[in-house]
């Protein structure tokens, strides 16, 4: 899926929950992901809003699931 299309489903930032809720990860790895890419997270006053657009960078990246063998 392209970007422009993957943007007009979802919002450039959101918080925190709103990433795990989007993604299935555990917020463990969320963190994980925030300490190797400091990007992923801009700070508004208190706020962390995480940028769905990394985000999605990330998950791309994830490898596929090996085929089952029957």
């Amino acid at each position: 899926m392209s970007a422009a299309l993957q943007s007009q489903r979802r919002p450039r930032f959101g918080k925190i929950p709103e990433a795990l809720a989007y993604s299935g990860i555990s917020r463990a790895r969320f963190y994980e992901w925030v300490r190797e890419h400091p990007e992923l997270i801009k700070k508004n006053g208190r706020a962390s809003l995480v940028d769905f657009t990394i985000f999605d960078a990330l998950l791309d990246a994830l490898p596929t699931a090996a085929k089952v063998k029957n």
